[in-house]
């Protein structure tokens, strides 16, 4: 089923077992001016219209990381024609012509091989784009990018940290309240951010390709809902997987996130990114 801006993972067909194509910021969130380099991504068909808005990652001047249901229009894995990626903190507020104008272009869209959610737990949910201009040529004040998490970073970090220590920032647009109803939903296009934690990374749903993330907004924590699939389960300044989907329409409970620190994805990224590839940082996450 096609996403629409307004609806992008808030009506999704992306399910399995209960299984919602995901995220944004609920609960215990501020306003994000911190993570200039997550932005708001908008993608259009072939016909120029639009279809959805996902969040995602600034990795150079040039190389935006997303999920993979991002980058495709439809479960067939039909890659998005173009995109316009929005840096703004508050771009409902900035861009009075979003989403027909404004922020950076992209024609340069990549799947990892997404296919829809029924692969689970090996969705292949991965996506990057190539701006059509350096970011700052849009925004000049844009001058630090994230990091990308070396193989195998989650897996030491989640041994390093147990129980609930383990935490993450999650940052990105979309829906802040949600009960799971469609008419109960508020969304704003506003870069938020929170603290989460990792549950898993194995179990059913991960299964070493996913990390499971609390989605309840309690006890100071931050959770996800719609909206902002795609932005970044970030260690400091460091991505260490993307938005992929959560276990039910009332955002609350577990979500998952696709994991980039996997041997295969980071292969991908380097090749994708051609010879903006040299100029991505890594981090082995302490």
């Amino acid at each position: 089923m096609r996403k629409t801006v307004t609806t992008v993972a808030l009506t999704s067909a992306l399910v399995l077992a209960g299984g919602t194509a995901a995220q944004a910021i609920t609960g215990n969130f501020t306003d994000d001016h911190e993570h200039e380099y997550v932005g708001l991504a908008v993608f259009y068909d072939a016909d120029g219209n639009v279809s959805h808005r996902c969040s995602g990652s600034l990795l150079t001047d040039r190389v935006f990381v997303t999920a993979g249901h991002c980058v495709t229009l439809d479960d067939e894995g039909t890659v998005a024609t173009s995109a316009r990626v929005y840096f703004e903190q508050d771009v409902q507020a900035d861009v009075p012509d979003y989403p027909e104008s404004g922020g950076v272009e992209s024609h340069t869209i990549y799947s990892y091989g997404y296919t829809g959610l029924d692969e689970i737990p090996e969705s292949r949910d991965a996506g990057l784009m190539l701006l059509d201009d350096p970011v700052q040529s849009v925004y000049p004040e844009i001058d630090e990018y994230a990091k990308l998490a070396t193989e195998g970073a989650l897996d030491r970090y989640k041994a390093a940290h147990p129980g609930n220590s383990a935490t993450t920032t999650i940052s990105g647009y979309g829906v802040q309240e949600s009960n799971g109803s469609q008419t109960k939903r508020v969304a704003y296009r506003e870069r938020l951010t929170a603290e989460s934690f990792i549950i898993g990374l194995n179990g059913t749903n991960a299964g070493g390709y996913n990390v499971k993330l609390s989605t309840n907004p309690g006890n100071g924590q931050g959770g996800t809902c719609f909206g902002d699939s795609g932005g970044p389960i970030l260690i400091g300044d460091t991505v260490t997987a993307v938005n992929s989907f959560v276990m039910n329409g009332a955002c609350a409970g577990t979500g998952f996130a696709y994991r980039v620190d996997t041997a295969d994805v980071l292969a991908w990224i380097a090749e994708t990114a051609g010879s903006e590839a040299g100029e991505i940082q890594y981090d082995t996450v302490a």
